[in-house]
């Protein structure tokens, strides 16, 4: 009976109303688990053409990637630096007999991304100087995606856009406004890149793989970000089991020492190199693979979130998301101590803030 229950969950909302009242069952927990967000179509295989927008070092570590895994069979760098991009190219091609013989070109108007399955935009501005917070640069960035980004959903009208640009949350927000695209189909790689910082450091203080270690990272992808304690496992064992009082106050072994390594491992980085790349830009390669396998992975990553715990306003900040070949199809519905709820209601306050100062 449950199968059956599960199964005809999937076909809509007239046949959850038949299971829920016909049948005088309980919603299942399929129904309990994940929440669908609106306007998401049925999955669909793609064959991947994808586009990554802007050949900086984001950009082309994503590049490299993609081909390195075999993801991408048809890449388009596309840069305003057109001679740029194309040297960027050309720098892959040279070793397509040890990949697989990818098509890859280069674009510096838009016209090579038509019919683009996913596109990946890393355009923007750069953070300069000591403070590196990612709300500094939005208004610089969303001058320059305002250019850039008509062209390329006129061209590619049916592609799943994920946003990298910084400060990607607010970034997000500001291209579903100008562009009026889904939030299912235009999002960003948002906390999973915390969400794995949050693993491997955690990892680190036990000494244990970083793969034994679960836990989330929710809110802004920034200074605001809320660690999820209650969600961690290790080994499947629940870490708040083991430490008392676990991300409180009270918490004797000062485990949010650890999460203000993962708020500012960015910075940390950046401050030496002068950016970061690689693990950005795995963190967007992790969400073509997912897309692509269509298997249902849940990613922590960054869309409109009204209506999800609790939150009332049209603000784009990271719960961990299903995601299906169309992108984002349902939002997990993670239990939350108030502690953390009330944090993440601050997080969306402050994205708010962000948002509105752009004045859309």
């Amino acid at each position: 009976m449950y199968d059956l229950l599960h199964k005809m969950s999937l076909l809509g909302p007239f046949v959850r109303n038949i299971t829920n009242t016909a049948l005088n069952r309980q919603p299942s927990s399929y129904l309990c688990l994940l929440k669908q967000l609106r306007d998401t179509p049925p999955n669909q295989k793609i064959s991947p053409k994808i586009s990554v927008v802007g050949a900086g070092q984001v950009g082309i570590s994503i590049c490299a990637f993609l081909i390195q895994r075999n993801l991408a069979r048809h890449l388009v760098i596309h840069d305003i630096r057109y001679d740029w991009a194309k040297a960027e190219a050309l720098d892959l091609l040279h070793a397509s007999c040890w990949l697989k013989n990818p098509h890859i070109e280069a674009c510096g108007d838009g016209s090579h991304t038509k019919d683009s399955d996913i596109v990946i935009v890393t355009a923007g501005a750069r953070p300069v100087g000591k403070d590196r917070s990612r709300l500094l640069v939005m208004k610089k960035t969303v001058e320059i995606l305002k250019l850039a980004m008509p062209k390329l959903i006129e061209l590619s009208p049916k592609a799943v856009f994920v946003i990298v640009s910084n400060p990607a949350d607010v970034m997000t927000y500001a291209i579903q406004r100008i562009c009026k695209l889904e939030k299912h189909r235009c999002f960003t790689t948002g906390c999973s890149l915390d969400s794995a910082r949050f693993r491997f450091l955690i990892a680190q203080r036990l000494k244990v793989p970083t793969t034994e270690v679960e836990g989330y990272v929710i809110g802004e992808h920034g200074n605001s970000a809320v660690p999820v304690w209650s969600s961690v496992t290790v080994g499947g064992v629940p870490l708040v089991k083991v430490v008392r009082d676990l991300g409180t106050s009270m918490d004797t072994e000062n485990w949010n020492n650890l999460f203000k390594d993962v708020t500012q491992a960015g910075a940390s980085v950046g401050n030496i190199k002068g950016y970061t790349n690689w693990a950005i830009a795995l963190s967007a390669v992790n969400v073509v693979e997912a897309m692509l396998e269509n298997s249902g992975r849940i990613l922590c990553l960054g869309t409109d979130m009204q209506g999800m715990n609790s939150i009332g306003q049209q603000v784009v900040l990271s719960l961990p998301c299903k995601v299906t070949s169309t992108g984002i199809s349902h939002v997990l519905q993670l239990p939350l101590t108030a502690l953390e709820q009330e944090k993440l209601h601050k997080s969306a306050e402050v994205l708010m803030k962000a948002q509105c100062s752009l004045e859309l």
